[in-house]
């Protein structure tokens, strides 16, 4: 099935180059010093990536190139993950978000999480700007010039090497090792007892300048973001592989609530008992780059306690384009009467014109909708500002916070 949808080479020929086509949301990321990849969230906003690859850049001199190569966006923030810290003798939670100035290009495909924990076994496909080598390890080019794409199977997690001395988050990074189909050179199989003697042409391995890209895993029709590409070791395993016999990424599916609470793609409000705003004070239009609130409201407030999930549809505006997509749930304790959800509204590079959108409120507990609906729904529209077209996406406050 991983055949079907994009061609796959070996890395270590030089080949697997998908230049213009494919992979349109694994984008390069540099200071004009070093440089490294990420992947693009299905905010739109966001970018993933190593920690390890921004931890000492400049938000002023850091861009972000997508693989057409006339694309590119200058950045406004870099959140490392409060547990990040990688070292010669320890690597923990190695993973960032960066924060663009504006949407990503409407060209440049947004991907989801993969949230599973059943990744070991699956054959992946492995992506980034790494450095083309040969067999024998000659480099073919330089780390940045071409996105590449290869295939390998998640074998094992780095807790498998916790007798070996390895410290970290082990649990949290998924390991392949570069197999050419001997046994003699199957390292991880070695260690853990499981042989896998790899995937023959279509094997491959992550190389300098890969960090921070990502390792795909097929759900259904979706590919969707597994790993973020860390790091590589031999560790004198096997002394033969001129690449680096293993490489660790970190796990998205341990990281994904952080994920999509720091990208607001998930909110968990608790409502308030206090007085609510006035309706004059809830803003049904805004313009591109500014946040605006949805207010739900329990007139006389909440008899017992309560809940109600919502998400976010698209009318005109397209979620990852126009606006950040959110859901989530807010619960409401007796005598709750309000609660504000929140939306960022995302500023582009594009002449659109008003652009409108939907939150809708689903699957009541404890309460009820007016005249048994099974859904309520309120609309924002997003008006076009010339000023806007030239600046940044104005990042709220509250967004990232509390909601309240």
């Amino acid at each position: 099935m991983l055949n079907t949808r994009y061609p796959v080479l070996s890395r270590l020929d030089g080949g697997g180059e998908i230049f213009g086509s494919g992979w349109s949301g694994v984008v390069y990321i540099t200071d004009g010093q070093t440089s490294g990849s990420g992947v693009l969230t299905k905010s739109g906003l966001h970018i993933l990536t190593a920690s390890h690859v921004v931890d000492d850049f400049q938000v002023s001199e850091t861009r972000v190139i997508f693989p057409s190569k006339s694309e590119q966006r200058q950045i406004q923030d870099i959140s490392l993950h409060p547990g990040a810290s990688v070292s010669g003798d320890a690597i923990f939670h190695d993973l960032a978000l960066v924060t663009l100035e504006m949407s990503a290009p409407a060209s440049a495909e947004r991907y989801s999480l993969y949230e599973q924990d059943d990744e070991l076994g699956q054959a992946g496909v492995i992506t980034g700007y790494g450095q083309g080598v040969s067999p024998d390890g000659t480099p073919i080019d330089q780390a940045g010039t071409t996105l590449r794409e290869g295939l390998n199977t998640v074998d094992t997690t780095g807790l498998d090497f916790k007798p070996y001395g390895w410290h970290g988050s082990l649990e949290e990074q998924l390991l392949f090792d570069y197999d050419d189909g001997s046994l003699a050179n199957d390292t991880l199989g070695n260690i853990t007892g499981a042989d896998h003697l790899g995937l023959g042409d279509l094997e491959a391995m992550i190389t300098s300048g890969d960090s921070g890209g990502g390792l795909f895993l097929s759900n259904g029709d979706d590919w969707q973001v597994a790993g973020i590409h860390s790091y590589t070791s031999n560790g004198g395993y096997d002394l033969e592989a001129p690449l680096g016999d293993i490489g660790g990424v970190t796990r998205v599916s341990s990281y994904t609530d952080w994920i999509l609470q720091e990208t607001a793609q998930e909110q968990q409000i608790q409502a308030q008992d206090s007085k609510p705003p006035s309706q004059e004070e809830v803003t049904m239009q805004v313009s591109e780059g500014q946040g605006v609130y949805f207010l739900v409201e329990i007139p006389g407030g909440a008899a017992q306690q309560s809940s109600v999930e919502f998400f976010t549809r698209d009318g005109s505006a397209q979620a990852g384009l126009d606006y950040i997509p959110t859901s989530g749930e807010i619960e409401f304790e007796p005598g709750d009467k309000f609660a504000k959800v929140w939306v960022q509204t995302l500023t582009d590079d594009y002449i659109e014109g008003e652009e409108g959108f939907e939150l809708v409120l689903t699957n009541p507990e404890g309460a009820d909708f007016p005249k048994g609906q099974t859904e309520l729904a309120a609309s924002r529209i997003i008006t076009e500002d010339g000023v806007q077209l030239a600046g940044v996406t104005d990042l709220e406050s509250e967004l990232f916070g509390e909601v309240a």
